[in-house]
């Protein structure tokens, strides 16, 4: 692994932990405002999905439709059978242990693909690497306040939001020596990555209307709209910031 590249690799990982540990600095959070984060959360959740990740894989896949329906499909099963299984009720802000383990398998598998995207542009030419990272960096401070605010409005513990937060920050590294391993035996071309890419929409578009959204409109505030609204506009001044930049 090239010095620049394992730069570029511990950037990406700290803005994406740095972005989430800003969802937890503040000590008390009522349930209005748990609320609030949730109805953000799913408004970047929808944002990434719609504005970032669909967008890159259409040029790769024709069908990338199916694909996205996939991962959504995938996202409903793994909800409904870790909520039978375990017969776990939801808390008071109706949440359950599968929406825990759907935004965590999520996030974790765009953060493998995203550091395999880094890995695979830095292999094709450092100055398309360079222009991937810069993307990429900036991405990742609103996805890493998406996996925090979500998180924490499941479990509502600090100190387990920020460990999971960590966790997911690895899963960059994991993503960048997968793109190591696999160049010594195949070569690794967009459309490989964008089919599990498309899945990682699919799942977030789940994640974002079915989990997020009707548990933050549950309560008549206006702070809800408002919150998902800046959720939206959050993630597009940074993805059109990097849009430029790329």
């Amino acid at each position: 692994m090239s010095t620049v590249l394992l730069l570029v690799v511990l950037i990406s990982s700290v803005a994406y932990i740095s972005g989430g540990m800003l969802v937890l600095i503040k000590k008390k959070w009522t349930q209005n405002s748990v609320l609030a984060i949730t109805a953000m959360s799913a408004g970047l959740l929808l944002s990434i999905s719609i504005l970032d990740l669909i967008p890159d894989t259409q040029e790769q896949l024709n069908n990338n439709g199916l694909y996205i329906m996939l991962g959504l499909v995938i996202m409903y099963l793994v909800s409904y059978l870790t909520s039978v299984s375990k017969k776990k009720k939801s808390d008071m802000n109706g949440f359950n242990e599968s929406s825990l383990m759907g935004i965590s398998l999520g996030m974790s598998l765009h953060n493998v693909f995203e550091g395999l995207s880094i890995g695979v542009s830095y292999a094709i030419s450092v100055k398309l690497g360079l222009m991937v990272s810069i993307a990429l960096i900036l991405h990742k401070i609103p996805e890493g306040i998406t996996y925090a605010s979500s998180v924490f409005a499941i479990i509502k513990n600090r100190r387990k939001t920020a460990i999971n937060l960590f966790i997911q920050g690895l899963f960059i590294w994991l993503g960048v020596g997968l793109s190591i391993l696999l160049s010594y035996f195949t070569e690794i071309n967009e459309q490989f990555i964008a089919i599990p890419i498309a899945m990682t929409a699919g799942m977030f578009i789940y994640l974002g209307g079915t989990s997020l959204l009707p548990v933050a409109n549950k309560i008549t505030n206006r702070t809800i709209p408002l919150s998902f609204v800046c959720g939206v506009v959050f993630f597009y001044i940074f993805h059109s910031i990097s849009g430029l930049l790329g």
